[in-house]
């Protein structure tokens, strides 16, 4: 059964890189999700406003938190297992449809990052595609490390670093590393 956990102002929810085995829903207040943006290596705020889902991607993913999440103001929040998460949409498709708009968007942001990353490469573009993908992986990033290196290796097959890419792309996909 959902749970809602008060939160006073300046308190944490989860932390970047907890374990993602709960669902937030923000019922009154303000929650801060900041991440550490890789292009720029500076901190980016997301405000949630009340009714927005959050922690959804790494909770139904299975992996750890990729942000921060920061009560802004004293906030309500109510919790969800993913079993209950899952209950819950599939008798709220409103809900499902909410959030696949909010991951739609997500994914155009994250396209248009890459795009620019590559584009604006002083060398040759794939080297930009490539340093996300090295980001991904040194941080053991698993998902996006996979993601950025699989685009890679179809986008440069005769790339300056494609013996590399689908040296950590195998280790990646086969579960090594």
């Amino acid at each position: 059964m959902p749970k809602s956990n008060p939160y006073k102002q300046g308190s944490i929810v989860y932390f970047q890189g907890d374990r993602a085995d709960k669902i937030f829903v923000l019922q009154n207040g303000i929650v801060d999700l900041c991440v550490k943006d890789i292009e720029t290596g500076k901190e980016t705020n997301d405000l949630v406003q009340r009714g927005e889902f959050f922690g959804v991607k790494s909770a139904l993913g299975g992996y750890p938190r990729e942000e921060r999440a920061t009560a802004v103001a004293d906030s309500l929040v109510m919790s969800f297992t993913v079993p209950e998460f899952e209950a819950f949409a599939r008798n709220n498709t409103r809900i499902a449809f909410q959030m696949l708009k909010v991951f739609s968007r997500q994914l155009r942001d994250v396209n248009k990052r890459l795009s620019t990353l590559t584009q604006e490469t002083d060398g040759d573009p794939d080297d930009g595609l490539y340093s996300v993908a090295e980001y991904y992986y040194k941080q053991k990033k698993i998902k996006q490390a996979e993601y950025v290196l699989r685009k890679y290796i179809e986008s440069y097959p005769q790339g300056n670093n494609i013996a590399d890419a689908k040296t950590k792309y195998t280790k990646l996909a086969s579960g090594k590393l």
